[in-house]
C-alpha cells in the first residue's frame, strides 16, 4: 500500500463524510413553503393584504407607514394583522394639516392630467432600439404617454 505525501493526507482528512445541511438565507422565513407547511399543520391561515397607508393613533402620538407589507393571520377564531414597514411619527395636531392637505391635493390631481416623466435614458433606448434620431424618439414617447414598448413597437412597424 503506497502512503500520500502529508499535504495529501490532511487535505484527505478535512473532507467532510456527510453531506452538510445549506445554511437559510435570510429573505426566507415569512415566505418560504417550509413555513407555509408548519402553519397550516398549527391551524395559522394566512393570507396578503393590499393596503397602501397604515395610521396608528394613539393619545400623544400617531404613526403612519407608507406602503406596508400586511399579513392577516386567522387561528382558532382570531385574526392578527402583522404589518411590516417604515413608520413615520406625527403629532395628533400635525395629522389634521396633513389629511386637509391630502384632501386639497387630491382634488387638484383628478383636475390635472398626469403626465408621465419621460428621461433621456427612456429616449435612448427608443431611439436605439428601432434606429431612430432622438427627436423623432422623444416625439413618439410623448405620443405614447412614456410608454416605452408601445413606442418601440409604433417606430418599428412604421419603417
Amino acid at each position: 500500500m503506497v502512503k500520500l505525501p502529508k499535504e495529501m493526507q490532511s487535505k484527505a482528512k478535512s473532507k467532510p463524510k456527510r453531506p452538510q445541511p445549506s445554511v437559510k438565507r435570510d429573505g426566507q422565513q415569512l415566505g418560504s413553503r417550509q413555513m407555509r407547511r408548519k402553519m397550516a399543520q398549527q391551524g395559522i391561515d394566512m393570507e396578503p393584504v393590499d393596503a397602501t397607508r397604515v395610521i396608528i393613533e394613539g393619545p400623544e402620538k400617531t404613526m403612519i407607514i407608507d406602503q406596508p407589507e400586511i399579513f392577516l393571520m386567522k387561528q382558532a377564531g382570531q385574526e392578527i394583522y402583522q404589518v411590516i414597514g417604515q413608520a413615520e411619527e406625527v403629532s395628533p395636531e400635525n395629522l389634521t394639516i396633513q389629511s386637509m392637505e391630502a384632501e386639497i391635493d387630491l382634488s387638484t390631481e383628478e383636475d390635472s392630467e398626469i403626465k408621465p416623466m419621460i428621461t433621456e435614458n427612456d429616449i435612448m433606448l427608443v431611439a436605439t432600439q428601432a434606429n431612430v434620431d432622438k427627436n423623432e424618439a422623444e416625439s413618439v414617447l410623448k405620443e405614447c404617454n412614456g410608454d416605452i414598448a408601445k413606442a418601440i413597437l409604433f417606430l418599428k412597424n412604421r419603417l
